[in-house]
């Protein structure tokens, strides 16, 4: 089995809750063999993580399940090419999140492809 070659590359914009907003929202990308698992909206960080876990288990990840990228009142990318290079980032914007991860895994590999976008929270996706 081909091991998959992460690369984390994580936006540079700071991770506390946006003005106004009455709670945290977490958010979570798990991979490992042949799966993948991803939560957004959770109350926690815990909550995130092992839904994700459990996602990715349940989808083929045969006991290889690792997270991969927490956030917290942001939007996060996974992004895969050739050679099952992976490319996951998180910044404030879906849009930014999605341009990071792809520059990220397109370093490494060619033909990068957005699997995964989503916001923890609403009113980030521009």
């Amino acid at each position: 089995m081909r091991r998959i070659a992460f690369i984390l590359l994580v936006g540079l914009v700071a991770q506390s809750a946006p003005a106004g907003a009455q709670e945290s929202r977490w958010g979570a990308i798990a991979l490992g063999g042949n799966g993948f698992g991803a939560t957004r909206g959770r109350p926690d960080e815990a909550s995130a993580t092992s839904g994700a876990l459990r996602q990715c288990e349940e989808s083929g990840g045969a006991g290889e399940c690792r997270i991969r990228l927490t956030y917290r009142n942001q939007c996060a990318a996974y992004v895969a090419g050739e050679d099952r290079q992976v490319g996951v980032a998180y910044a404030g914007t879906i849009k930014k999140a999605g341009k990071l991860a792809l520059r990220s895994c397109s370093e490494a590999a060619k033909n990068c492809r957005i699997h995964y976008a989503a916001c923890s929270v609403s009113g980030t996706f521009n």
